[in-house]
């Protein structure tokens, strides 16, 4: 079993690639879920691409890649944190029949009013601060067209993408030209120098690109990073910056579920409770269940009244 991003630069072009393939940890975000091949098949391909941009990063913090569609597909989301944590999930009308075959624009961008989000948000936010969010409509026919058309827009990034997934693995390749100056301004000239690329670092890209579309979709489903690295960049200088392993991981806790109850205000939850008995909360992520029964409800608006007569008692006491 496999889980690793694998980071390559090469050393006569401004590039960078990321390779992923993804096995255990992949199994872990389907197992508990029971998605179309079709949407499993596009989830799996969101996961990835989230490991490959994540690692061009330099942000501690989560990036997530949202997919918000207008089809049976509601909703697609896929995060990865700084320490290659990832998790994801799928949202879709369960009452519409979904076929094995059904392609991007069908499940997700029926109507093109499909949108592609991608969110940074930092670990440790300071006082009043947002996620950074861009926002655009999907474009192209494939998770890796629509991501491409946002770098292209908000980045202005030369970027492809090959993604691939199925129910035992999530696979990915980046390739991201650098720009081999940009932006530098010059003491003798005060003008910023020229950031166009050399013909011949574009013909450099070309290659890459022209190499790596030789690759098939069973190839990056079935060999490590290492093997596929190989197979097409063998003759390309390179060195391998580092492997990294991925692993699932789930935010959720009784602590987050408590206060997102708490937020819903008491009145709200005391009319659940006498219908419900016990409040049962699923995490969309990995399926974990917290149940709240009057008790734990109760205990919930307590301490709420337990802080405030302790606020009004410290004031009583300064007067």
């Amino acid at each position: 079993m496999t889980c690793e991003l694998r980071t390559l630069l090469f050393t006569e072009q401004p590039v960078r690639a990321q390779l992923t393939q993804l096995t255990q940890s992949w199994r872990r975000i389907i197992e508990n879920h029971d998605y179309p091949s079709s949407i499993q098949t596009m989830l799996g391909e969101l996961v990835a691409a989230s490991l490959v941009l994540s690692a061009s990063l330099k942000f501690n913090g989560s990036l997530i890649l949202q997919i918000k569609g207008d089809g049976p597909v509601k909703l697609v989301v896929a995060e990865c944190n700084s320490e290659l944590g990832i998790r994801a999930t799928a949202m879709f009308d369960k009452t519409t029949p979904i076929s094995p075959d059904a392609d991007f624009k069908a499940l997700v961008n029926e109507s093109g009013k499909g949108r592609f989000v991608i969110i940074l948000d930092p670990k440790d936010r300071l006082p009043g601060q947002q996620p950074y969010q861009g926002i655009i409509e999907i474009t192209g026919n494939s998770i890796a067209q629509a991501i491409e058309g946002y770098m292209a827009q908000s980045e202005q990034l030369q970027t492809r993408l090959w993604l691939q997934a199925d129910s035992n693995t999530a696979a990915g390749l980046l390739l991201q030209q650098m720009p081999s100056t940009g932006g530098i301004v010059s003491a003798q000239t005060a003008q910023p120098e020229s950031t166009t690329i050399p013909e011949s670092l574009e013909n450099a890209w070309d290659r890459l690109l022209m190499l790596s579309d030789t690759l098939k979709q069973q190839e990056l489903l079935e060999n490590t990073s290492d093997v596929i690295a190989k197979r097409l960049f063998w003759q390309e200088p390179h060195e391998t910056l580092a492997v990294r392993q991925p692993s699932f991981h789930c935010t959720c806790s009784r602590e987050k579920v408590a206060r997102m109850l708490k937020s819903l205000g008491e009145q709200e939850i005391n009319e659940a409770i006498v219908e419900q008995t016990v409040l049962s909360v699923n995490c969309d992520y990995c399926n974990s269940k917290y149940e709240f029964d009057a008790v734990d409800c109760a205990a919930l608006f307590m301490a709420t009244l337990s802080n405030n007569t302790s606020d009004s008692t410290s004031k009583d006491n300064l007067h």
